[in-house]
Parts: structure tokens; C-alpha cells; sequence
């Protein structure tokens, strides 16, 4: 997972466009940075929504406590002597973060947490970024995806959009190189309409042409599925030209959307594609599950208790 022209918007439009994350003069905007600690915050509020009544409500739930903790870490400095750079500072953030959240989880979380190794702790961050998990894993990753999120959030909130250049078929992000967690259909002065891939490390939103496939850029094949009874807010672009999707999330569907929350909770349509053959092209990092069984007894592991 690896890395204008002139303002002229009145002061009350530039404040509005600021709001949504859109920088004027330029359309489409080639690339949304994160906004800090405001990323989380959205985030958490937007899982709580999207939580009640839902069969997954526990585990919304606890995505949002970690994104609570994600954006307090993120508000605050980085300590003297921590180095400014994702590929460390997350440890620190790492600490932080679960120092602040650990009374707050479930006990089997608890206990992860209490336990934990500084060598595991580097060895399940490795496989996180690889996109592959162990069954011992599963306790402690959701912790270790957040401080990753949290470092490389920070990092590219640092950037200048216009030092970053990314290709309107660009199927990485531009920052970090990571897979996209679901493109989103924009609403907005600039950007309405247009079609953005959403970073699932660093949080960066980049644009990218619609009617094509994110996989292999063919614009024959295409279809998009749903699930009718549970909205259509979120859809599945998929394409029978190298059977992979890639979910998108209709701005205008569904107010205070958020690409990474609302992938999460329409688990059932992942669901629904798998069982046709598609293969996901999107990574959400709260949704990653064992490749391999854990135990003597071989079963297959499971997620922790939310």
C-alpha cells in the first residue's frame, strides 16, 4: 500500500465549498485531501445512523467508538521526538489510541489489547497492508487499521492537492497507493455528478471517470446491482469483463453518506456478489477476515464480538 489556478469564489462560496471538501477554479477537482480529525468524526456520526435497527448494529457501533478515538488522536500533536511519517508515527498513534479506548471495548478487545506484542503488533500491520489476516489477528486489527488510518490521514492532510497529479483512470490512490474502499458519486458545485474512488488507508478522494471499470478500464460489461429492500443508496458497479465490482454510494441518495460506513453496512450486497463469482476490487479494512482457519480444531475464525 503505497504514494492551481486562482481562487475567485466569493468569501461565502469559498467557506460552503471548503465545507464539502472542494477546492474552487477547478472542475472536475482532480483530488480531495482529508480534512484531519473532521474525517473520523463524519465517520463515527455516519456509522451511528446507519446502525440502529441494522442486523450488524454491534459492530457499527464499535467501528464507530474506534473512529471517536481515531479523531481525538488525530486532533491532538504528535509528541515530541515521533517522527512525522506514517510508516512510524503510527505507533504512537497505535498507543494513544487504544490508551484512550481500552476500557471502552468489549472484554475479549480488552484482553487483546492488554496482551498484545510489540512484534505481533508489527507482524498483523504487515499482513493488514498486504490484505491478508490470520485468525489471531482479528482481535487486534481493528485497533491497528485505525492508527494506520489515523498516520496516513495525517499525511495526506499535510499534502498540496495541486503537487499531486492522478490520472482520470487512476485505479490507485495517489498518496499512498492503496485500494479504493467505494467510489462515490459526488453532490456539489464542483464536483456534482462526477465520480470519486475513496481511499481506504489515507482517506484521500480522487476523481476518476465514470462508465468504466476501476479493474481493467473496460466500459463494456458493465451492470450495477443492488439489494431493493435495503435502500439505493448503495450500489455495486460490476463488470463481466474481469468479474470484479467495486460499491458506489449515491451522494445524493442518501444525506451524511460516507464511503467507508456505508460500504460497511451493505455487507449483504458483498454477500450477494460473491455468491455469483464477482471479486471485489474495494478493500474495507474493518471488513478483512482470515485466509486462513486458527486453532487445532481448524474453524474458521470470526470476527470479534462488537
Amino acid at each position: 500500500m503505497q504514494p492551481t489556478t486562482p481562487n475567485t469564489a466569493s468569501p461565502d462560496l469559498h467557506e460552503a465549498m471548503a465545507e464539502a471538501g472542494l477546492k474552487p477554479g477547478r472542475s472536475p477537482v482532480p483530488v480531495l485531501l482529508p480534512a484531519g480529525a473532521t474525517v473520523f468524526r463524519v465517520r463515527a456520526e455516519r456509522l451511528r445512523t446507519l446502525a440502529r435497527e441494522h442486523p450488524l448494529q454491534d459492530w457499527l457501533e464499535f467501528v464507530a467508538l474506534i473512529s471517536d478515538a481515531q479523531a481525538d488522536v488525530s486532533a491532538r500533536d504528535l509528541p515530541q521526538g515521533v517522527e512525522d511519517s506514517p510508516a512510524t508515527a503510527w505507533l504512537d498513534d497505535f498507543a494513544a489510541l487504544t490508551a484512550g479506548i481500552k476500557d471502552l471495548v468489549p472484554a475479549p478487545a480488552q484482553q487483546a489489547l492488554a496482551e498484545n506484542d510489540p512484534q505481533d503488533i508489527h507482524d498483523i500491520a504487515a499482513r493488514l497492508l498486504e490484505g491478508r489476516l490470520k485468525g489471531q489477528d482479528l482481535a487486534l486489527a481493528p485497533f491497528i487499521v485505525a492508527a494506520l488510518q489515523v498516520a496516513w490521514t495525517r499525511h495526506a492532510a499535510s499534502q498540496k492537492a495541486e503537487d499531486i497529479h492522478v490520472q482520470s483512470r487512476e485505479g490507485g490512490c495517489p498518496v499512498c497507493g492503496s485500494a479504493p474502499v467505494a467510489s462515490m458519486i459526488h453532490i456539489g458545485m464542483e464536483s456534482g455528478g462526477l465520480r470519486y474512488l475513496h481511499c481506504s488507508l489515507c482517506n484521500t478522494a480522487w476523481h476518476h471517470v465514470r462508465t468504466t471499470c476501476v479493474a481493467c478500464g473496460q466500459d463494456k460489461g458493465l451492470s450495477y446491482r443492488l439489494i431493493e429492500e435495503l435502500g439505493t443508496a448503495v450500489r455495486a458497479e460490476t463488470c463481466d469483463c474481469c468479474h470484479s465490482y467495486l460499491k458506489q454510494v449515491m451522494a445524493d441518495k442518501a444525506p451524511g453518506a460516507e464511503p467507508l460506513a456505508d460500504d460497511l453496512a451493505m455487507l449483504a450486497l458483498d454477500i450477494l456478489l460473491a455468491e455469483d463469482g464477482y471479486q471485489p476490487l474495494g478493500v474495507n479494512p474493518f471488513l478483512l477476515l482470515a485466509d486462513e482457519p486458527t486453532g487445532e480444531g481448524g474453524d474458521d475464525a470470526e470476527q470479534p464480538d462488537g
